[in-house]
């Protein structure tokens, strides 16, 4: 093997390593371990293409939402090339700035268009604002409603994001869904991920999927998109009660497990926080 040889497949090494921790980097954190990863390789800078490639499905996988004009969710559904993205219902493409989380700029498209199918995307994004304002922050939340196809055969996709970041104080969360339906099925991912850091490296991921028949039915737009949308509602809402019960029973269920069932004393643990302090002041 050359020196060329070698420099390629240590590049390609450099690549998987590097797309596998970005891709599991909590959102909002990514630029941060960019520099930190160009600092281990070295010969290397966040402008590299490995580095912004990197960055981009970082920022699609978890639904990034980009400053602009308005907030902008951001999605690799029907983008047109690379770094552009479509706005369906305003026939745009908008071009972005993954580092910044920013919208570069915008400019007209021709993009295939029904009459049925946009009547039922409004609609739908009119009930997806409502369910956003009734249940998330509306400064760290966003949506979208696109659709491929005709009244005849179609799809739509359905994307909901909502952002907690606070780098100064070690926490940051994310919840990302994904739907897509068709006029009997209605399928979707739902993710929930959570990084508290302080003295400490505590994450949390959850992932559900879901599957269930629908009605689709064009002549009533309005009563179709009431109906998706409630049931994304109440598919969302059983994966949080889920999640309610998962930390409700942590203590019993996981905590007690990672001990010994007894100490070397061959005393059972004490799961009263109170009595060791007592004992500590004791000692003193």
């Amino acid at each position: 093997m050359n020196q060329e040889e070698g420099e390629v497949n240590q590049l390609e090494q450099h690549e998987k390593v590097v797309k596998y921790i970005v891709k599991n980097t909590p959102f909002g954190q990514a630029n941060l371990v960019i520099k930190d990863l160009c600092k281990i390789i070295g010969n290397i800078n966040p402008q590299h293409s490995i580095m912004l490639q990197a960055l981009r499905d970082h920022n699609e996988e978890h639904l990034a939402l980009f400053k602009g004009q308005s907030t902008q969710i951001l999605t690799s559904v029907l983008n047109s090339q690379e770094d552009f993205y479509v706005d369906q219902k305003n026939n745009e493409t908008i071009q972005v700035d993954h580092e910044k989380l920013e919208v570069i700029s915008r400019s007209q498209v021709e993009l295939p268009s029904d009459p049925e199918l946009n009547q039922l995307r409004d609609a739908l994004e009119q009930q997806l604002n409502l369910y956003l304002t009734q249940q998330f922050n509306e400064k760290v939340c966003g949506a979208y409603v696109m659709y491929q196809g005709d009244a005849s055969d179609f799809t739509f996709y359905i994307g909901i994001t909502a952002k907690t970041i606070n780098l100064p104080n070690f926490f940051c969360g994310s919840w990302i869904s994904t739907w897509e339906f068709t006029k009997t099925q209605l399928k979707g991912d739902l993710k929930v991920q959570a990084h508290y850091y302080e003295d400490g490296n505590v994450q949390l991921k959850n992932v559900n999927t879901f599957s269930e028949g629908i009605n689709v039915d064009l002549s009533t737009a309005s009563e179709s998109a009431k109906q998706i949308i409630h049931t994304i509602t109440r598919l969302e809402n059983r994966h949080l009660a889920g999640m309610d019960n998962l930390y409700n029973s942590m203590p019993d269920i996981f905590f007690k497990a990672m001990r010994r069932p007894l100490p070397i004393t061959g005393t059972k643990m004490n799961w009263n926080e109170n009595v060791h302090k007592l004992v500590a002041n004791l000692k003193q």
